[in-house]
């Protein structure tokens, strides 16, 4: 009701502005004019401020028709009726302009108090709102680790008192993104720039998406890898097409290298998340730890290949340190001994100083192997050098499939060695396969891989590989075999058997002990027409359909380009595009691919 009546008397209080100088002018000059004036120099001032805070205030009163606006009018006549008989006669002035002009001064400044309590009131229910409106953490993740920074990030929300839902893109259709008037979206780019396959569906059916979303603010935290031309590409076709539909960017993209340790944008990330609300303290953003673990051994597994040397790696981790088949390790290299000799007397540094450098103290050419030698500017003759090496770019991090589980009693890699043009080796490859000495440290962090995770049931599972992707696939059959869980299928190619036949032991022993019911083995340069793991499964189709009407997963590991291409779309000519996107949506289609 107060509301109401302040709307109604700032109508007649703009009426009393315009009237009571022409009143005073007419009528009796028993008051000085001097008060007069500054009463309404005082008054024109208090209307002006209540109206200028009518738009930060709260006031829309619902119109009142009938008896009920009638009765509304009638109680506001009474009210200023009494104040004209009864506390009019007590104002210091002796004209009727004057007594008018002192009462219209106070209710314009009980109006004024009024409309700042109301713009108070308004503040405290937006926060509230923003407080309980509903919040979208949406990720596209193909090795796990946009899920880990949507996770922490869902989690910080949540800790600042935000109603938060963390869903996976595939989970998301157009009316249900309506329902959100905050988001935040972490996303991957697979391949030359293709959402990864819990974005796909969403993918394609956004493109057709026409409604407006312009209830929705949204920022995009873009994850790639800069080895790609393409690099964040599905994360900038998802920013580009939100703001098509008016949803509102709250910032621009931020882009994200997943190979590097010192990000800025993860900085950038964490500046957003606090603006939201109160830091969580105990928490950081990449918070894995790393660990020290020694390179136990290491061996070649393809001598003769014609291919380039693969070597299976061991490495001895911390007691205690665990993780699932499935999961990923990112290894830190490190330059070898000569490119760091090279440096250093190329810019006349002594190597054999001490630094302090993460938390130990060490020489500085240790703590040049870790660093890109050849973005990194020699230090000044009196700069120091722990503070220096802060500020250099270090090796981007190289990411492996885990070949092991920890029951076995060592993590295993099966890392193929990497040559670029002039012959030398690739900085991860050759750091694990060639410059690191055996019980020497190797810098390491286990990341989990949860949409590669065997499921909880015992239903079959095929597993289809090429090359090094045998890797994750022979620890998930380890897992399974461990379960003691026989209905397993396993399809991998190569070039030759006798000399690329990875893990044929653990493979052919798990076969006569039951674990792996069908395997079926694709070596391309064994005969002369060349065979691959597509052509398997061309060839067995009947058994293909079988096992997956039983409830069977299928777990693809390898080459995204070339097997991974060409398997999937085998899949499809077997089983139909729908059946397909079907399997990736109930979570029976696993790829991870490179």
């Amino acid at each position: 009701m107060l509301q109401r009546w302040q709307c109604l008397l700032e109508k007649w209080h703009l009426f009393a502005l315009a009237i009571l100088p022409i009143s005073y002018f007419f009528t009796s000059k028993t008051d000085q004019w001097q008060p007069i004036v500054i009463l309404y120099i005082l008054y024109a001032v208090s209307l002006a401020v209540s109206l200028l805070l009518k738009p930060s205030s709260t006031v829309k009163p619902e119109k009142l028709t009938g008896f009920a606006w009638l009765e509304q009018q009638l109680l506001l006549a009474l009210l200023l009726t009494l104040l004209w008989l009864f506390y009019l006669p007590q104002a210091p002035f002796a004209s009727i302009t004057g007594k008018t002009l002192w009462l219209a001064i106070q209710l314009a400044i009980a109006g004024v108090m009024l409309k700042l309590y109301w713009s108070a009131q308004a503040r405290r229910d937006k926060k509230v709102d923003t407080a309980t409106a509903r919040w979208l953490v949406g990720y596209a993740s193909q090795s796990g680790m946009a899920l880990q920074l949507a996770q922490y990030s869902s989690k910080q929300l949540q800790s600042a008192g935000f109603n938060v839902e963390l869903a996976e893109l595939n989970q998301l259709s157009q009316q249900k993104l309506h329902q959100y008037q905050n988001a935040l979206f972490i996303v991957s780019t697979y391949g030359e720039g293709e959402p990864p396959d819990n974005a796909s569906q969403f993918y394609q059916l956004a493109q057709q998406w026409q409604h407006s979303f312009n209830q929705l603010q949204f920022s995009v935290l873009a994850l790639g890898d800069r080895s790609y031309q393409n690099f964040c590409a599905f994360g900038h076709w998802l920013h580009r097409r939100l703001h098509s539909l008016d949803a509102k960017a709250l910032q621009p993209i931020i882009e994200l290298d997943s190979a590097d340790r010192q990000s800025q944008a993860l900085a950038k990330w964490q500046l957003l998340l606090n603006g939201f609300g109160k830091p969580v303290a105990d928490t950081v953003i990449d918070s894995t730890p790393w660990l020290q673990a020694s390179l136990h051994s290491r061996y070649v597994v393809n001598p003769a290949s014609a291919g380039l040397p693969c070597y299976t790696v061991k490495l001895q981790l911390p007691a205690a340190s665990t993780w699932q088949a499935g999961d990923i390790v990112d290894i830190q290299p490190e330059n070898n001994r000569s490119s760091v000799a090279l440096w250093l007397t190329k810019h006349l540094v002594n190597g054999c100083q001490p630094v302090r450098y993460q938390q130990r103290t060490i020489p500085l050419c240790w703590a040049l192997a870790e660093l890109e030698l050849d973005k990194a500017a020699p230090p000044t003759r009196n700069e120091n050098l722990s503070t220096w090496l802060t500020q250099q770019t270090k090796l981007p991090l190289r990411s492996y499939s885990i070949a092991s589980i920890p029951e076995e009693g060592h993590l295993t890699l099966l890392v193929r060695q990497v040559q670029k043009d002039d012959g030398s080796l690739g900085i991860g490859s050759g750091w694990l396969t060639a410059w690191a000495n055996e019980q020497q440290n190797v810098q390491l962090r286990l990341r989990q891989h949860s949409q590669f995770h065997l499921p909880d049931d015992d239903k079959p599972i095929i597993f289809i590989a090429n090359g090094t992707g045998i890797a994750a696939i022979r620890a998930l059959l380890a897992e399974r075999v461990k379960r003691g869980q026989p209905q397993n299928w396993l399809l991998f190619g190569e070039r030759r058997q006798q000399h690329d036949f990875f893990f044929a032991r653990d493979i052919q022993q798990w076969q006569q002990q039951g674990f792996i019911q069908h395997c079926e083995l694709a070596f391309s340069q064994d005969q002369a027409t060349k065979r691959y793991v597509q052509h398997l499964l061309a060839e067995q189709q009947a058994r293909l359909v079988q096992w997956l009407e039983q409830g069977a997963a299928i777990y693809v590991c390898g080459s995204l380009q070339g097997m991974g291409v060409e398997v999937h779309q085998q899949l499809q000519q077997l089983l139909g595009t729908e059946q397909v996107e079907q399997l990736m949506q109930q979570g029976r289609y696993k790829r991870d691919l490179y």
